[in-house]
């Protein structure tokens, strides 16, 4: 009966996802996968825990240190390339056994088998699991919260059987487990109230002997993060204190509570007051139903055990994202994956305690869930592609200036460039402080030639968001088609200080001094971006870069041999690029 629920709820989690698959790379996915030349070589997983470069491409390596999930992304890239379907597929299937491992965890520990059941499939169709499972950026909750309740059902196993062995297993899946997304620091705190709700008699330095592992882990990560990144948090506090950070959250769990309840209008990107003082009727209502909520506490634990555990775990799996440590989000769906198992096994205790006769428990129970899977489907298909997501976004919350901005980048990645620029304008519009939309409109002019116009706007973006790589490099292109070109060199320059890894840096750096005839200038920059890469496509287009250079000069020998390079590194993935060196080397026999 057991191992038969389990594969029903693998099941339903793959049929709720299906409709996930077909779906693109999407707004970070660029950053974490496609741009990230680092993950095509499994043989460098090791600069994953020591280059922030290497987890993510650009600005996200400011504020990433995830390096199992780049691990991942890694094995993905090893056996499909870039491949969607495969990377959508990986995170469906993880999801999936998430959903599984809770069930077998609830019915080992509780043995309620309707609870069990109902909550992993609660947990597994829930709406707010999208933005996790459909959005490839999203695995690292997944691939973490996998790791994370391999660690506290191995715990509880320890303490049940004394087997060293699940403590072993317990604190390396917790190693795996925050090494793959910062919020899985909770576990520690968790595994206290886990004592302090089941255990008793025990003497505290026994305990603390036992919790000693977890500290020191969480004190490593915290060291190498910072070691890393160089900084722990990802910005400064919201509104200038922590106070205003604490008044700008407590709006935001009772968001959470709302969508958890009634998933209706789900947003990719929430845009939240940020509050300077008490005063408000929004955070005063958030801050009384918390103050109930702590004081109802000590009654709802001496008359269920199991629901107050499961209510801390929500409040508790949350406090990595409460911006104590100030992040760039005050709220995410995505923040919702670990904690929303919370909810979903208080919802589902609730009904088999409420609904008394089993036959209308498990009637109620599976018209919620049914609901629930109805509206993750709808929902995936707004994950399918950036103009689409972006559009949902405009839908749900039409005053939100990143919509747009992201709505823009969508159409200027589909070459619609007019469409791109009137969303972006809008943008603009609405937050004229907002660098990102600049950015991504001074590219779109650059794409279409208007140069003088792509100038004017890259230069006001970067007055908001100077240390931009990008907007160095679409500055710099733009500069050298008005033959600009020592203004163009000095953006180059900066973009490869500030990312030696930016490899489109050094060639459009070698391009220019191509423009200005300083031949060995231009292949020192390509000789330069050889030893800066290890990704197949760049090499072979840079040794495509040099040929032409070649070409150039009238060095055909040396020209058809750097073809010749250029085709042989080429592999299956890379055609296109394979297809115009055999089409440069043919030229050359003629």
């Amino acid at each position: 009966m057991k191992l038969k629920a389990a594969f029903l709820i693998v099941f339903v989690s793959v049929v709720v996802y299906s409709n996930s698959l077909g779906g693109e790379f999407v707004y970070d996915d660029d950053y974490f996968v496609t741009k990230n030349v680092s993950i095509r070589d499994i043989k460098s997983a090791f600069s994953f825990f020591s280059d922030s470069g290497a987890v993510a491409f650009s600005e996200l390596a400011r504020d990433v240190y995830r390096p199992f999930t780049a691990f991942s992304y890694s094995i993905n890239y090893f056996f499909s390339r870039l491949d969607v379907f495969y990377y959508h597929l990986t995170s469906v299937l993880l999801h999936s056994l998430c959903a599984a491992l809770l069930f077998l965890f609830l019915y080992a520990v509780f043995g309620d088998l309707f609870v069990a059941v109902t909550a992993s499939l609660l947990f597994a169709c829930h709406p707010v699991q999208t933005e996790a499972v459909s959005w490839i950026s999203g695995r690292s909750s997944v691939l973490s919260l996998f790791f994370y309740l391999i660690a506290f059902m191995s715990y509880v196993f320890y303490r049940k059987t004394s087997a060293r062995r699940y403590l072993a297993c317990s604190v390396v899946s917790y190693a795996v487990s925050v090494f793959s997304k910062e919020m899985a620091i909770s576990l520690p705190l968790l595994l206290i109230v886990y004592d302090l709700h089941f255990s008793r008699g025990e003497r505290l330095s026994k305990r603390a002997l036992r919790y000693l592992p977890y500290i020191l882990i969480t004190a490593g990560f915290i060291i190498m993060r910072s070691i890393v990144i160089k900084r722990v948090s990802q910005c400064d506090w919201w509104g200038g204190s922590p106070y205003h950070n604490a008044l700008s959250m407590m709006p935001v769990i009772g968001e959470y509570a709302k969508i958890l309840i009634y998933p209706k209008n789900l947003c990719a990107f929430y845009v939240n007051k940020v509050y300077m003082s008490i005063a408000h009727t929004e955070v005063l209502i958030s801050a009384g139903g918390l103050i109930l909520m702590a004081i109802a506490m000590p009654f709802v634990f001496k008359r269920s055990r199991a629901v107050s555990f499961w209510i801390s775990w929500f409040f508790i799996t949350l406090l990595p994202v409460s911006n104590i440590v100030p992040i760039r989000a005050l709220m995410a769906e995505r923040f919702l994956y670990m904690p929303s198992i919370g909810y979903c096994v208080v919802l589902a205790i609730l009904i088999r305690q409420l609904l008394r006769d089993r036959r209308l428990a498990i009637f109620v129970a599976g018209i919620i869930v049914l609901a629930y899977s109805m509206r993750t489907m709808a929902r995936n298909e707004d994950w399918k592609d950036a103009i689409t997501i972006s559009r949902s976004i405009v839908r749900v919350s039409p005053v939100n200036p990143w919509a747009y901005a992201s709505l823009g980048s969508a159409y200027a990645g589909k070459h619609r460039f007019e469409e791109a620029i009137k969303e972006l304008k809008k943008s603009i519009a609405l937050s004229v402080n907002y660098p990102a939309p600049k950015a991504i409109l001074g590219f779109c002019y650059l794409e279409m030639g208007r140069y003088q116009d792509a100038v004017q706007m890259l230069l006001e973006a970067q007055k908001h968001e100077p240390d931009n790589v990008e907007t160095m490099n679409s500055l710099g292109v733009s500069l050298a088609n008005l033959k600009r070109y020592d203004e163009a060199l000095r953006q180059f320059e900066r973009a490869k200080k500030k990312d030696p890894k930016f490899i489109t840096a050094y060639v459009n750096m070698g391009t220019t001094y191509e423009f200005m005839e300083e031949y060995k200038n231009a292949l020192r920059q390509y000789n330069e971006a050889l030893t800066k890469t290890g990704s197949k496509g760049d090499i072979a287009l840079v040794y495509i870069r040099i040929g032409d250079l070649y070409v150039k000069t009238r060095q055909m020998d040396i020209a058809n041999s750097y073809y010749r390079k250029a085709i042989e590194t080429c592999d299956r993935t890379l055609g296109d690029l394979k297809k115009i060196a055999e089409e440069r080397l043919h030229a050359n026999w003629k």
